[in-house]
């Protein structure tokens, strides 16, 4: 038996794509749901992005803090 660096590197990306595997088909389940019930398909991608959006911004700003070029609001006043 491998030590459990090993494992998780042999293992890891196939847990991965099933965890994918399964949000994708909780997200085509739930979409066929919702769409039968009879929300507008439009609304349902609006809100799609819009928590997308929500959840990877934080993401996005805590590990990019110290790659991306320093922001300030003077900046966007020159514009």
């Amino acid at each position: 038996m491998g030590s459990p660096s090993s494992v998780k590197m042999e293992w890891g990306s196939a847990a991965c794509m099933v965890l994918i595997e399964l949000f994708t088909t909780g997200q085509m389940l739930l979409t066929k749901v919702v769409v039968d019930a009879g929300l507008f398909v439009f609304a349902l991608l609006t809100y799609r992005f819009f928590l997308g959006t929500i959840h990877v911004l934080p993401l996005a700003f805590i590990l990019e803090r110290y790659i991306l070029p320093f922001f300030d609001t003077s900046r966007c006043i020159d514009i």
